[in-house]
């Protein structure tokens, strides 16, 4: 098992790369595309960067961006 296969069978796993248009975020909340539900993504003080606290993916992640427009 290598990480980049890791990444690639969670993208798959992105079923809806849009947020739902009934979906409202509250303050500072943005949508975790691989949970499905809207979270405050917690400081991961190893990394340096914000991660889910369900799923523990980056905000650096590609389809995080993209839902979220980052």
């Amino acid at each position: 098992m290598n990480l980049f296969g890791i990444s690639k069978e969670n993208a798959k796993k992105v079923k809806n790369k849009v947020l739902p248009k009934n979906i409202r975020l509250k303050d500072k909340q943005l949508w975790c595309p691989y949970c499905s539900c809207p979270v405050i993504f917690q400081k991961d003080k190893n990394l340096g960067t914000k991660r889910c606290p369900l799923c523990s993916i980056s905000i650096r992640d590609y389809w995080v961006k993209k839902v979220n427009k980052l």
